[in-house]
């Protein structure tokens, strides 16, 4: 069973190779693992591997549903033991490959499936059931189980299937280094960092790889929890700041109140969380409601992503101020005045200057800098003025008399 699992594994990794197990063979392996993901009896290694889990965090005789165990198990990641928490992860990588042996999502989604995804292809289901999250049908179980796994997702690019065969490539190619300090033990919390590394490099990585970056910065707008790293580093500049948001607002906040935020960590993920939104006005949900009808009549055909969008609103009011709507001329203004804000903040850090950098050129390209001449040179007239006043102010010692 467990060698026949790891060929399967293998073959599923090497996609332009024949499959070397039949699929009548694979049909009853999934079958079989099915019956494993429902009844811990059945995967002995595991229960060997988390047996002072199932006496302690996990005790068994506390659960009516067996189901229910292996959930503990994933919720309580942190606290296993090396050995149970590598079967775990076994475990995840499997559903994850394959979501139709995932039996709690099974169990608690599925009214959703029969609803939406009746139809979806193997290792295609989780994206077919986040894509209709919040559509009637979909229990509050259903929903949770999903939250659940997509916070696994975005921890561990290896847990979210189409993302980890489309970016394959593109992981070998720009995260190497972060792979490698992973490996030895460089990072310590290693949730979110590859595909922290991804984003990073959106605009070198492949168009097939940019499409699944950019449904996770998508998801990630909708709950900033689903971002690992964010979540961590600007833990307390969220609560400070944006405690009183709901998570679907959070990005945003903290966007707007860059110049309020304390933690040189959390001030180069909002750089990072600026730059993704210029990159593409969909991650801007306030910007793309003020300029939705501009953008269909204006810009309808260009391709989402890589600041095209932007641009193009751009040109258009550099050629013509009455070309776009007031609501989203006013906003791009605002938007000019929160990138010279970033940038401010970014001078600090050679890192996040990098990635300011990379958008001042494309708003270059766009030929559209004088509003940032202008509020640069704002902040310049005034820092002037103020250290003038400043020296007239002081109290100066008078010159000796010479009579």
């Amino acid at each position: 069973m467990y060698c026949l699992r790891e060929q399967l594994q293998g073959d599923r990794s090497v996609e332009s190779n024949p499959s070397k197990i039949s699929q009548e063979c694979k049909s009853q392996l999934r079958l079989e693992f099915l019956k494993q993901m429902k009844d811990l009896d059945l995967d002995p290694q595991l229960k060997k591997s988390c047996s002072a889990e199932f006496q302690g965090i996990c005790r068994l005789d506390t659960f009516r549903d067996k189901l229910q165990v292996m959930e503990c198990l994933r919720k309580n990641e942190e606290q296993l033991s090396p050995e149970c928490k590598k079967k775990v992860f076994v475990r995840e990588v499997q559903q994850a490959e394959d979501p139709g042996i995932d039996a709690y999502l099974q169990k608690t989604c599925s009214n959703a499936i029969k609803l939406y995804c009746s139809e979806s292809e193997e290792g295609e289901l989780m994206s077919c059931l986040e894509a209709n999250l919040h559509k009637s049908g979909v229990s509050s179980a259903c929903k949770s189980t999903l939250k659940a796994r997509m916070r696994k997702e975005h921890s561990n690019y290896k847990l979210n299937n189409e993302l980890r065969q489309a970016c394959k490539e593109d992981v070998k190619s720009y995260c190497g280094s972060v792979l490698q300090d992973i490996k030895d033990g460089k990072i310590q919390d290693a949730r979110g960092v590859v595909i922290s590394c991804l984003k990073d490099n959106i605009d070198l990585i492949s168009v097939e790889c940019e499409q699944q970056i950019t449904v996770i910065l998508e998801q990630e707008v909708e709950d900033y929890e689903l971002d690992p790293v964010l979540t961590k580093r600007c833990e307390n500049d969220i609560e400070r700041i944006c405690g009183d948001q709901p998570n679907d607002k959070v990005e945003a906040c903290l966007r707007d109140h860059i110049t309020d935020i304390t933690s040189e960590d959390c001030t180069k993920q909002v750089i990072r969380l600026i730059t993704e939104t210029h990159g593409d006005v969909h991650l801007d949900p306030v910007l793309m409601t003020a300029c939705q009808r501009d953008i269909s009549y204006l810009c309808g055909r260009m391709r989402p992503g890589r600041g095209n969008v932007i641009a193009c609103l751009q040109g258009h009011d550099q050629q013509d101020k009455t070309s776009l709507s007031p609501t989203c001329s006013k906003m791009l203004q605002s938007r000019v005045q929160m990138w010279s804000n970033a940038y401010e903040r970014a001078k600090q850090y050679d890192s996040a200057l990098e990635m300011m950098d990379d958008l001042y050129r494309s708003i270059d390209n766009s030929q559209y800098k004088q509003e940032l001449i202008f509020y640069f040179g704002v902040s310049v007239l005034l820092l002037v003025l103020v250290s003038f006043c400043g020296g007239r102010c002081t109290k100066r010692k008078p010159p000796n008399k010479l009579y």
